[in-house]
């Protein structure tokens, strides 16, 4: 069965497809996003398999993923995708957080609105427990998002990933579900009546 779509303001994170793989090639060819990414820029036959993957991980059971496109709620396009993993397939209490947005939507809170959507559906709908997401320590803007999502920095990971030549440090934060029930009462609280 297939995951229901996820509603925000401006955004709709449905199912990813393999239709999607040309959209999302506009942005993980680009050497600036793909910047703190394994392996990038990718190619276009590396975006393909790269969503048919994430597309396969879906239908195992149980899944390895949960993998959505980020569709602009007023352009109708997508401008970027991401999901929640199971690193390890026993585990399925935690899942990683993972996102990836086209440039021209940087710095204008998409990526907190579709993180937040995604935390919501792994708390509520997967009934999950620990939510974790990682990043280079030079990628700060991730670092941001993972903060404004009420995730705590847990530490960095020495020398864990090996990419283009040399061993990257990881910087992991992760939230746990009380926490974030008790960070989204007090959301709810704090808003107007409406």
């Amino acid at each position: 069965m297939r995951t229901e779509r996820l509603v925000t303001p401006r955004l709709t994170l449905r199912p990813l497809e393999s239709a999607d793989w040309l959209a999302i090639h506009a942005f993980t060819s680009d050497p600036e996003v793909q910047r703190y990414i394994s392996d990038a820029p990718l190619t276009e036959q590396e975006t393909r398999d790269l969503v048919a993957m994430l597309c396969d991980w879906e239908q195992e059971a149980p899944p390895r993923a949960q993998p959505f496109a980020f569709v602009h709620a007023a352009e109708r396009r997508v401008i970027g995708f991401g999901g929640l993993y199971w690193t390890r397939g026993h585990e399925r209490w935690q899942a990683e957080l993972g996102y990836t947005l086209h440039r021209a939507w940087w710095r204008q809170g998409y990526a907190s609105e579709a993180g937040a959507a995604l935390l919501r559906f792994g708390f509520t709908e997967l009934h999950l427990h620990r939510i974790f997401a990682e990043c280079h320590p030079a990628n700060i803007g991730s670092a941001g998002v993972m903060a404004r999502l009420g995730m705590r920095y847990e530490g960095c990971m020495r020398e864990v990933e090996w990419n283009r030549g040399v061993w990257w440090d990881m910087l992991h934060y992760a939230i746990l579900e009380h926490e974030w029930r008790d960070t989204e009462h007090a959301r709810l609280a704090a808003s107007p009546a409406p």
